[in-house]
């Protein structure tokens, strides 16, 4: 994105919406002062939920060990203690399981808290408390972090409020790239990533109003290509149309189509216009609704695209569908980002005309 920049706690609650885990966020202090940058941030909120989970007792599970002991324990690996014997060695070879702290998520937390302490960008206090939360994780082992581990973990019912803190640590990683030289860390702007932040903006939208608002129901909606093959061959080919975003309410109905762009606006001949494919996207999403079901028959859309420092809100008329494009301006306080996503859904023209 362009200057104005974004945030670092906007970005932080993007997620943590896009995660459908804001409530689990709003718990955590973020601290008095703006962090500096992502890392920091992402740091303080590592750190308070660390603290939380060591306060509540660290998760612990069952693990097979498979050692060499001087006492019996579990079950004997007899071949293997005969062998042990023949060579004056009093030990029992045994395979037997007991409760430990040492699981992969705990790890990954104990990994991460380092990780970050080392890197340079990261406030030297907060650093200290960091390697001091991990030195709290003493029977936890060590473990070389990387991009795969994150995807192994399997949490369940007991150990659900695993979940979020794991994301936080992920997101962390992603934002520390190892240096080429081997010296230290360097910070990877994840706004840039436009194909990541895509999915990431359509997911905080979609949860943003499932959480924030109860005028309308948020659901799924597949549509269907109102077309007929004219060759057996053609028959069931043609893919089928996925909405980002659907809103239901008992008097409206709105598709919202997202799109994370650098800029909102194309430019031609030193002209600025809306990106077309995004137009003609939204307005087969529209159509093809309206042909499918004659309850869409007045289906409005929305194209919503997020920019910082320039706003942007024009409505149409578009073969009775009445369409809405507008940008977010992330750039701005929180509350503010919440309160343009509930303006947006304010009664269009043709609705207050109605109303009125």
């Amino acid at each position: 994105m362009t200057q104005p920049t974004i945030p670092n706690e906007n970005i932080y609650y993007l997620y943590c919406y896009a995660w459908n885990r804001f409530e689990q966020a709003q718990t955590i202090d973020l601290g008095a002062e703006p962090s500096p940058n992502l890392p920091n941030l992402l740091a303080r909120v590592l750190l308070s939920g660390t603290r939380a989970i060591l306060r509540r007792g660290l998760d612990r599970d069952y693990r097979d060990y498979d050692e060499e002991i001087p006492t019996i324990r579990g079950r004997i690996d007899l071949g293997a203690t005969l062998q042990l014997r023949a060579r004056s060695i009093r030990r029992a070879h045994c395979h037997f399981d007991e409760l430990s702290h040492n699981l992969l998520h705990n790890q990954i937390v104990k990994a991460s808290l380092k990780r970050l302490a080392s890197a340079s960008m990261i406030d030297a206090a907060l650093a200290h408390e960091l390697r001091s939360t991990a030195s709290r994780l003493g029977d936890v082992d060590d473990m070389w972090l990387h991009a795969s581990v994150f995807d192994r973990v399997r949490l369940h019912r007991n150990n659900a409020y695993y979940d979020f803190l794991l994301k936080v640590a992920q997101l962390a990683f992603h934002c520390l790239l190892p240096r080429s030289d081997g010296r230290g860390f360097r910070f990877e702007d994840v706004t840039r990533d436009e194909k990541k932040m895509a999915r990431v903006f359509e997911e905080f939208v979609r949860n943003f109003y499932r959480t924030e608002q109860r005028e309308f129901a948020v659901e799924p909606l597949t549509i269907s290509w109102d077309a007929k093959p004219l060759l057996l061959s053609g028959a069931g080919r043609l893919p089928t149309m996925r909405a980002d975003v659907y809103l239901r309410s008992p008097t409206r109905r709105i598709i919202i189509d997202t799109k994370y762009y650098a800029k909102a606006l194309q430019s031609y001949h030193e002209v600025e216009s809306y990106h077309s494919g995004n137009l003609y996207q939204l307005f087969s999403y529209l159509r093809n609704a309206a042909r499918q079901d004659s309850a869409f028959s007045n289906v409005e859309g929305i194209l919503l695209y997020p920019w910082s420092g320039k706003g942007l809100r024009d409505r149409y008329d578009l073969h009775g569908h009445e369409v809405t494009l507008a940008t977010l301006d992330l750039s701005q306080a929180w509350p503010g980002v919440a309160s343009q996503l509930h303006e947006l859904l304010r009664n269009g023209m043709r609705n207050a005309a109605a109303a009125a």
